[in-house]
């Protein structure tokens, strides 16, 4: 079986293929897809289609065919072990019609690594050593596979490793240079947090319909909603513009509230102080994943109890026990104290009922009073969110981050 060039105009969107009998039982979750479209979007490229194959040579060869024959650019991973089910460098000797070829410098090199972690090496190894007449190796820093890309008539194919540690680097270091060129559109991606998705969609929908050649999507999680605006012609920059005015304080960018927020205190050199009930550490969790954030967050404190709250941050026990633990008084003393007491810039404080028991018909399940201390003024915001403890958790946690976001900026 050789290639047969399809009549039919060839997309410049990506083919993916993932190969493993494994996957297609559900172990291990294949994440391919979603790591490869996040690399090859900001570049310009979208995955166009998608297919996962048994461990069967006949099978991998058909989707190879069918990949590069709509496809400029074909990216599959697995099937580069040395075993008798890694099909991978067969199925592409058939594909093109290019014989396997042993490469006496490739076999040295991996050789060369089974020597390094002192592994014994079996003469089956020496499989893969093999490449299709005319590929080019690509090595592989974290595994003993190595993969390859073929030129084939303007037609991209690269065979990565199966393993996500070592796909990723490979694909990144030697795959993305590669297609850099075959670009088809902008991308402009961001982040809107404080107004629901219909909202969005009514701000966004007239702006992108006015732009010719523009379309965009929605999505939503954790009650952040996140908009992609897709131009195949011209310049972005315009229709960004309007798209930024439009969405105003609501927009964050493409970055994570943590990241926003941990930006904003690094640039504006202000410094915090985290009081956490409900939230439990998830906002002091979230920032200390911006690298640099030492120079900002002083202190946090994980006040789940009421006597915690009145021997860490100074709330008055008088006060806990006649407006409760939650309530906006305590929320407001929560976030004063902590800001007192580490001597920071900002005090932001949670405290509520995450559930799934605890709730009243005064103060039910997912209520969480939110708190922010700053310059000498402190204010404080009711939400009841919906879901189960972990969404409720997650949702208080992306409110606070966007109340001392909206603090920062004023």
């Amino acid at each position: 079986m050789s290639y047969q060039p399809a009549e039919a105009p060839r997309a410049k969107a990506v083919a993916l293929i993932s190969t493993g009998t494994d996957l297609l039982r559900g172990r291990p979750i294949d994440t391919h897809l979603s790591s490869i479209a996040r690399e090859v979007l900001p570049l310009g490229i979208e995955i166009g289609s998608h297919s996962t194959c048994p461990d069967d040579l006949e099978a991998i060869v058909e989707t190879i065919l069918a990949a590069t024959s709509k496809a400029e650019t074909v990216i599959l991973t697995g099937g580069l072990g040395p075993t008798e089910d890694d099909y991978t460098r067969r199925a592409a000797e058939r594909a093109f019609g290019r014989p396997l070829e042993f490469q006496p410098a490739l076999w040295k090199t991996i050789r060369g690594r089974f020597r390094r972690f002192k592994i014994p090496i079996a003469a089956i190894n020496r499989r893969q050593a093999y490449l299709p007449r005319g590929a080019w190796t690509l090595p592989n820093p974290n595994g003993s596979a190595p993969g390859f890309g073929i030129d084939h008539g303007g037609r991209f194919f690269f065979a990565l490793p199966g393993p996500p540690h070592e796909m990723l680097p490979m694909l990144r270091t030697h795959v993305l240079p590669r297609i850099r060129g075959r670009v088809t559109f902008k991308l402009w991606e961001s982040k809107v947090y404080g107004i629901p998705e219909g909202d969005v969609d009514e701000i966004v929908k007239p702006i992108v319909e006015k732009r010719s050649g523009a379309s965009y999507g929605l999505s939503v999680s954790g009650g952040m909603v996140s908009v992609s605006v897709k131009f195949e012609t011209g310049s972005p920059a315009p229709t960004v513009r309007l798209l930024e005015k439009a969405l105003g304080i609501h927009l964050i960018g493409p970055w994570t509230l943590a990241e926003a927020v941990a930006g904003l205190l690094l640039k504006k050199r202000r410094t915090i102080a985290i009081a956490e009930s409900c939230t439990g550490g998830q906002i002091a969790s979230a920032l200390t994943n911006y690298p640099g954030i030492s120079k900002s967050l002083l202190e946090g404190w994980i006040c789940y109890s009421n006597a915690s709250k009145t021997a860490r941050l100074g709330v008055p026990a008088d006060l806990i026990r006649s407006r409760g633990a939650v309530s906006r008084e305590v929320a407001l003393a929560m976030a004063k104290g902590a800001a007192t007491t580490a001597g920071a810039d900002i005090g932001v404080a949670t405290t509520g009922i995450a559930g799934p028991s605890g709730g009243s018909i005064e103060k039910p399940v997912g209520l969480v009073w939110h708190a922010v201390h700053y310059r000498n003024r402190t204010r404080a915001e009711r939400r009841v969110f919906p879901g189960d403890r972990a969404a409720v958790k997650g949702r208080a946690t992306n409110l606070a981050l966007d109340l001392v976001r909206r603090a920062l900026l004023e």
